[in-house]
């Protein structure tokens, strides 16, 4: 078999070519490393990535870039020129519309909520005082005083002014966490007696989110950047950079064995890479999957079991349906709706116990639920539901043919219940069944005949999700917030979360920390490239 030996040695081995493994590659390189970068798909990006169908340019991952004093900074250390626009908002429920301008539409977000639930006055008050301290909080993490991405080596003024100041504020954030790290409806239900006004907060989230997390979302609103020509232009972007730099990427490659002793990696073709330092920017159920510990002394070698019962024992959290829609309309119809980001629920009912008690009822169940049953379900959970709906051409208008949109519907789903019905043998028929019906929920409300303006639809699927991005259980924002997370990881002690217990092997990425989203990937691929480059070089 051809190219059995051991290839070039290279200091550094990156696995995983999405954001946190691009920017963790293209850091070490700037500093002088030797690095190369495995990517098992035919691009980069993972679940930041851009595709186009008959001319439509879809986001097939995230919708926008969520900045958070984040995404500019790396792409100016990084030496990265791309034009990002503001990615506007807008909230919606049934026929009230409203649009996030700036941080003081908060006030619009609670005249919202009062028109929706005018004898909840008390409810929505708890609920905008709370929003408003997160506010601070998220500015004091992610705001211009933060020294992520800053050369304080360079700047002493900003080491003895600045960042003196930043840290007393952080730890009263750092109080701000510990006390709110309960999950979401925990927190919800003790501020909110209304139960639909409950439910409309509620169910934006991945279940058992911490609250911290969560009710941080809409300082985040005014944060988002979509790029020109999509999302998929940051990867892109990122790994012309990494190659311009004397990195090198190797795309289609799909690692099979990792020899912890050796140091050295297999490919599924049988190739070899060994490495010096490993970062892992997969999904790390793979890394221990694949590991192979022979030659390792006692004690490292019980840690790692530990490490690794404990990583395989969990699960990703929600993952999401997304329908891809081409529609023969002007751009401006949806633009009178809506900006080109959009939060939109179509009933002020809320789903109550429709994607909890419900969904865990059947799944349990499995074997006495009939298909007309999930249907039955579906029809519910689809008109209740939250919809993250985004509009490409609404924030650059090179991203639909003349006259026409693309409209992209995504729902949170969890990934057990679409198993069940892979294993089932009626996968296909489940998806066109939810396709058609997310469909018809938005032609029937927020968007009225879009039925008949459609010149093309097509799903993915958490199953689809999983199978492409190689993401476990089809998760997006990694581990699940309902059992505990089987790594140390926290917003607190980020530091912690790159490191594993296999000698020069790190991790980074939304399997590195919780909660995680692409400032945390970002972060953690920061801090994991500083790390192996203060060791190496």
């Amino acid at each position: 078999m051809e190219n059995q030996g051991v290839k070039k040695q290279k200091k550094v081995i990156v696995v995983g070519g999405g954001i946190a493994g691009l920017t963790a590659a293209t850091a070490l390189v700037k500093q002088g490393a030797d690095v190369l970068l495995i990517e098992k798909n035919d691009y980069c990006g993972g679940l930041v990535n851009s595709f186009t169908r008959e001319g439509f340019l879809f986001d097939g991952g995230i919708r926008a870039i969520e900045n958070a004093g984040m995404i500019k900074p790396m792409l100016k250390e990084l030496g990265i020129e791309l034009p990002l626009f503001q990615s506007k908002i807008s909230l919606g429920v049934e026929d009230d519309v409203i649009h996030v301008e700036t941080e003081e539409s908060i006030k619009d977000y609670k005249d919202q909520l009062l028109r929706l639930y005018p004898d909840s006055h008390d409810d929505v008050d708890r609920i905008i005082r709370v929003i408003l301290k997160m506010r601070k909080h998220m500015n004091v993490l992610f705001g211009t005083d933060s020294p992520f991405f800053k050369d304080i080596k360079r700047d002493t003024r900003y080491y003895f002014t600045t960042l003196i100041l930043w840290l007393f504020k952080l730890l009263g954030t750092i109080v701000a966490i510990i006390k709110m790290k309960v999950p979401v409806e925990e927190f919800l239900d003790k501020k909110i007696r209304n139960r639909s006004l409950y439910d409309i907060i509620s169910q934006h989230f991945f279940r058992n989110t911490p609250a911290f997390f969560a009710m941080s979302y809409f300082a985040l609103y005014t944060d988002y950047f979509y790029p020109e020509g999509g999302v998929g232009q940051v990867p892109l972007k990122i790994k012309e950079k990494l190659i311009n730099l004397g990195g090198e990427v190797l795309m289609n490659t799909d690692i099979s064995l990792v020899d912890l002793s050796s140091r050295t990696l297999r490919d599924k073709n049988g190739s070899s890479y060994r490495f010096d330092k490993l970062i892992w920017a997969a999904d790390l159920k793979q890394l221990y999957r694949m590991i192979n510990i022979q030659g390792l002394t006692g004690k490292t070698v019980n840690k790692i079991q530990k490490e690794k019962e404990k990583i395989l024992s969990k699960r990703g959290a929600e993952s999401v349906f997304t329908v891809f829609m081409g529609v023969d309309k002007e751009p401006s119809y949806f633009q009178d709706i809506s900006y080109g980001h959009f939060f939109y629920t179509p009933s002020r009912k809320g789903l109550g116990n429709i994607q909890r008690s419900e969904m865990k009822g059947m799944i349990s169940n499995w074997e006495n639920v009939s298909k007309a049953e999930v249907f039955d379900w579906v029809d519910r959970f689809c008109s209740l539901n939250t919809f993250e709906i985004s509009i490409p051409v609404l924030n650059d208008p090179q991203n639909a043919p003349e006259g026409k949109t693309g409209v992209i519907a995504s729902l949170l789903l969890d990934y057990a219940l679409i198993k069940h019905i892979e294993e089932d043998g009626w996968y296909k028929e489940f998806v066109e069944y939810m396709e058609n019906k997310i469909i018809e929920v938005l032609s029937e409300s927020i968007y009225p005949g879009l039925i008949d303006k459609l010149i093309f639809s097509f799903s993915a699927s958490p199953l689809s999700i999983e199978k492409r991005v190689r993401s476990s259980e089809g998760a997006i924002v990694g581990w699940s917030f309902e059992e505990p997370i089987p790594i140390n990881a926290s917003m607190i002690n980020m530091k912690d979360s790159i490191k594993t217990s296999m000698p020069e092997i790190y991790k980074a990425g939304q399997w590195a920390a919780s909660p995680a989203g692409l400032p945390t990937c970002i972060l953690t691929a920061k801090l994991a490239a500083d790390m192996v480059a203060r060791e190496i070089l």
